[in-house]
């Protein structure tokens, strides 16, 4: 079996986690030995499983650093899931490469964006989504549907972005950038409706 990186991306919301969900399925019925793993502060749905919006779902072991994957990994393993990449801290790319140079196949799912439009860093870093976005030999960019309303009209137009809500309002700049949540904290957004409060004053 020859190494690769896979990355599914985009915004909340866009289906990220049901993909991963099938792939390590799939693999799984084919016969690969697959180790799937998630973030410990990701406990929306439940707290050993990645879980979809739309509650599909496979086991994961949920772990707080690479440091965690690296010692719970097993020789024979084919396939490593991850689920919500963007929370783990920049280590993670050094394990991409890793498994992908040892014949093993890395699937990442997560946001390529912040909610503030810019590009997601991992945990305690600079370092961006787009780094490892860059490694990868296969890259699915999914989208969701803009859920901006106006006159009682839905956009529904291809969202790219994470809009972060607050009362109802759309969360400013300086929001503090790690927020675990669902559908209570964030919404789908196009560009046109993505609006960040104080973003451009920042700039």
């Amino acid at each position: 079996m020859q190494g690769r990186i896979e990355v599914i991306t985009g915004p909340m919301f866009s289906g990220k986690s049901t993909e991963l969900i099938k792939r390590v399925e799939k693999y799984k019925a084919e016969g690969y030995k697959v180790q799937a793993y998630k973030p410990l502060m990701d406990n929306r749905y439940a707290v050993n499983s990645i879980v979809s919006h739309n509650n599909e779902k496979t086991r994961a072991l949920p772990v707080s650093s690479v440091d965690e994957i690296l010692a719970t990994l097993a020789l024979d393993t084919e396939v490593v899931a991850l689920d919500e990449v963007q929370f783990f801290d920049e280590r993670v790319l050094v394990l991409a490469n890793q498994l992908a140079s040892s014949n093993k196949i890395l699937i990442a799912a997560g946001l390529n964006l912040d909610f503030k439009g810019d590009p997601f860093c991992f945990l305690n870093s600079k370092r961006t989504m787009y780094e490892l976005i860059s490694q990868a030999g296969k890259v699915d960019v999914l989208s969701a549907v803009c859920d901006y309303v106006e006159n009682d009209v839905k956009c529904g137009k291809h969202a790219t972005k994470t809009q972060r809500m607050v009362n109802g309002e759309p969360a400013p700049y300086d929001s503090q950038l790690v927020l675990v949540g669902a559908s209570e904290a964030y919404c789908a957004r196009c560009s046109k409706h993505h609006f960040v409060p104080g973003k451009h004053e920042k700039a």
